[in-house]
């Protein structure tokens, strides 16, 4: 990409002098007041002397020196510039033309020298500043370039490290309950266990960019997915609350959207984890209902008074940053919470 780029930015330069040059004519081809084409020799060398002079002013000196702070060299390279435009002008318009076609531009039997530089210097001054204004127009969409680059890049940095928490996060959670499976000889352990596995296979597969987990930009995944995903999860950790009160509901065609993955896995591991689930009279309820490009997820939940693992907890932190890097303006995340009872509810935009 980087050597591709080189390539079309020194091309997309020139094509621009060669645009501006044949501007001009075009206007003249075109115009409606004209009943015949006229071709002006000297007014065609002119402009041609006039953006090659901005041309050496830009590509030749700006980007050469001024790029890498060699300021004297910038200087007498402007300098020379100027002389650029007036010698140019002189070998074209004095001598290419009267060997070409018998014609030139100034009457050659009085001009000076002095009387040349004289009558060139303003012309010779535009010319170089508008070799400036150009550089300084390159510079500007560079610069732009370069940092919607960065920021490109550091929101994707950002956001792979946000998802890499939920991974070890879950994992961990998930193993203690499968070891306290274990230690109480369960027959739910082989079956956490099949979920466990099928719960990384979408985490490493089906929830990156690449197909083999790689560090590629996510991709948004089909919404039954996302949620067949959390119903695993549900199921999972079930398994360690086997009296858990447990309502999930669907409602809409959640095969129409996509949503950015494991965004919606925090919210139901803070209700599991800090909630309590057993009372029949308060479930937890998973509520997901999709309108018009418009999801809504609510998970209530009775507040559990156990204590709090040492570790805290970095779900919902995490699901607001990322929502506010993935769905900017397209998002709203309610908390609200009472002595009783935690309601966390997400809107969506698709």
């Amino acid at each position: 990409m980087t050597f591709n780029r080189q390539l079309s930015r020194p091309l997309l330069r020139n094509l621009l002098y060669l645009g501006l040059f044949l501007l001009p004519l075009s206007l003249d081809l075109i115009n409606p007041n004209r009943d015949r084409i006229e071709f002006s020799l000297f007014g065609s060398t002119f402009v041609l002397v006039f953006l090659l002079t901005a041309w050496f002013e830009h590509v030749v000196v700006l980007n050469r020196f001024l790029d890498r702070q060699q300021y004297v060299q910038t200087g007498l390279g402007s300098i020379l510039a100027l002389f650029f435009f007036v010698g140019v002008r002189y070998l074209v318009e004095q001598q290419l033309t009267r060997l070409l076609f018998g014609s030139v531009n100034y009457d050659p039997t009085d001009l000076t020298a002095s009387y040349y530089l004289s009558d060139n210097r303003y012309y010779a001054l535009a010319s170089v500043g508008l070799g400036v204004l150009f550089k300084l127009i390159e510079d500007w969409i560079v610069l732009q370039q370069e940092r919607r680059a960065l920021v490109s890049e550091k929101t994707t940095a950002e956001l792979a490290f946000l998802k890499s928490q939920i991974n070890p996060h879950f994992l961990f959670n998930t193993l203690n309950n499968i070891y306290a499976l274990a230690y109480t000889k369960s027959d739910a352990a082989p079956g956490a266990i099949l979920k466990l596995s099928e719960l990384m296979r979408y985490m490493l597969y089906e929830s990156t960019g690449g197909p083999g987990g790689d560090a590629s930009p996510p991709q948004k995944v089909i919404l039954s997915r996302e949620i067949e995903y959390l119903r695993n999860l549900v199921d999972l950790e079930t398994l360690r609350v086997p009296n858990a009160q447990v309502q999930f509901v669907v409602d809409g065609n959640t095969d129409l959207y996509r949503i950015e993955p494991m965004l919606l896995i925090s919210l139901v591991e803070n209700a599991f984890k800090h909630g309590n689930l057993t009372d029949p009279n308060h479930p937890l309820v998973i509520r997901l209902s999709v309108r018009q490009g418009q999801l809504q997820a609510e998970v209530t939940n009775k507040k559990g008074h156990h204590q709090k693992d040492a570790t805290g907890g970095i779900g919902l932190p995490n699901v607001r940053r990322r929502l506010a890097l993935l769905y900017p303006n397209r998002h709203q995340l309610h908390i609200h919470e009472d002595a009783q009872t935690f309601v966390c509810r997400l809107e969506i935009s698709l």
